[in-house]
């Protein structure tokens, strides 16, 4: 027979959202999260009073080393969000990611999390975005509890949200309207992901960072014409044309997409940022690294610190930013 399991600690951190106002008709940005949920049990608080300053007692990286000393017998999905609006009139980065959830070996658990960056050279691209997101959580939200096809599933969906936002009607103009979209679905330990445009998927293992997704715009042709010979490295960089996305959601036909048909397995302490270019086109892969290097211990703190570290980022206009962090805590 079974032992009965004890209760387990909720971890500190809730769901995150952030969605569009669509009241106003013109998708006027607007925010919601569920707030953080700080533990109150007698036993956190007493480990709280012995481990930490007096003045350090709400912190949340004493929060987040507190449970994971108390829960460290069973795994943990560690999420956390942040987004900011830069210089842009409006923000057309949406995104979602699941809680903070425990995993058990006699239960399938899944954690989803999808960043979208609306492209601001079409149309309503703050809509584009909110689209893609709340369409992919819902079709998320229906998925049966047994295993189901990952791949399969982000490969439908893919199709299904540049249909319907392709075939928009009433646009201001008819240059139409598209977004970026990156996305990841964890079942238990075991990683699938989803990438369409310029947005960006990493892993951060053993102090090292790794770009898991290739960014779908013409720099790639550029940087294949440089390895040819054919131009440049010079004449690459200087290209008016190397940011423009050759894949996005909304073309009518995507063109290029990441799926990666067999999961990662994710080891203890693994990290995944999701982000959109706001952060890429700022910072370096080296200062991402670091950044994560010195936030490891507070994923929450991790994510407000790539996004303010990006937008202080001096020469340069400061686009929306968005980053996602996921980690795998045994």
């Amino acid at each position: 027979m079974l032992k009965k399991r004890s209760k387990r600690i909720t971890p500190p951190y809730g769901e995150h959202d952030h969605r569009h106002d669509k009241k106003t008709g013109d998708y006027k940005a607007g925010r919601r999260r569920f707030g953080r949920r700080f533990i109150k049990s007698p036993k956190f608080q007493k480990y709280l009073e012995l481990h930490s300053p007096k003045d350090e007692k709400n912190d949340l990286g004493s929060l987040y080393h507190a449970y994971t000393v108390l829960t460290n017998k069973e795994p943990y999905i560690i999420t956390a969000a942040d987004s900011r609006i830069g210089d842009r009139p409006t923000q057309q980065d949406s995104y979602f990611v699941t809680k903070t959830v425990p995993l058990s070996p006699f239960r399938l658990k899944r954690t989803f999390a999808v960043v979208c960056d609306g492209m601001g050279g079409l149309d309503c691209g703050d809509g584009a975005s909110d689209t893609a997101v709340s369409m992919l959580r819902l079709a998320f939200g229906k998925l049966p509890t047994k295993k189901v096809d990952i791949p399969h599933f982000f490969a439908q969906m893919t199709d299904y949200i540049d249909c319907e936002i392709n075939h928009w009607e009433d646009l201001p103009s008819d240059r139409g309207a598209g977004t970026t979209m990156v996305a990841v679905i964890l079942e238990n330990r075991r990683l699938y992901w989803v990438n369409v445009g310029d947005s960006s998927i990493y892993i951060f293992q053993d102090d090292k960072l790794k770009r898991i997704t290739s960014r779908h715009n013409y720099s790639n042709v550029l940087e294949k014409l440089v390895q040819e010979g054919k131009l440049t490295r010079q004449q690459a960089e200087s290209d008016p044309q190397k940011d423009s996305l050759m894949s996005y959601l909304g073309m009518g036909k995507i063109e290029y997409r990441d799926i990666n048909s067999k999961p990662y397995v994710m080891r203890s302490g693994d990290v995944l940022l999701l982000c959109t270019d706001g952060i890429t086109n700022a910072l370096s892969e080296d200062e991402i690294a670091e950044i994560m290097r010195e936030n490891i211990d507070d994923p929450y703190r991790c994510s407000m610190e790539l996004n303010r570290i990006a937008a202080e980022k001096k020469g340069i206009v400061h686009d929306n930013s968005t980053a996602v962090i996921i980690q795998y805590v045994e």
